[in-house]
């Protein structure tokens, strides 16, 4: 009997449940950008205080709210296929950038600090400004 009665208290269960459709929104999603520069040899100055050669690459793209907000790596290849992340010992030299609105300034030098020759061929710097929204 008990058997009986479970049968239509399942479909009832079944006709009277209700289901619910979630819908998903999602929030427009700003895109990295990447930008290339090919930094020349005699692009390199010498800054005497830290014995650091230093380029600075004009890049607008990295306004006050990207410095605030933004993050900002920097790549070097000497060909355009094989790309290393600064900071980086790269051909026996040390590179490291800093940055500010509006440039970023790429340095070399020797690890231990010695005084190096800047490089004599062309870098090719690849800079990706990682769009982040502030907490």
């Amino acid at each position: 009997m008990k058997s009986l009665l479970l049968l239509p208290m399942l479909l009832l269960g079944l006709v009277f449940s209700s289901c619910t459709k979630e819908y998903i929104t999602q929030e427009a999603v700003i895109p990295n950008r990447t930008i290339q520069f090919d930094v020349q040899a005699s692009a390199w100055q010498f800054d005497s205080d830290s014995k650091t050669w230093y380029a600075p690459i004009p890049v607008p793209e990295i306004d006050d709210y990207a410095n605030r907000n933004s993050g900002i790596l920097v790549y070097i290849s000497s060909d355009k296929v094989t790309w290393e992340a600064i900071p980086d010992v790269f051909n026996g030299s040390t590179f490291v950038y800093t940055y500010k609105p509006g440039t970023i300034y790429l340095e070399v030098q020797r690890a231990d600090g010695a005084t190096i020759d800047p490089p004599t061929s062309t870098i090719y710097t690849k800079v990706v400004i990682v769009e982040s929204d502030p907490i």
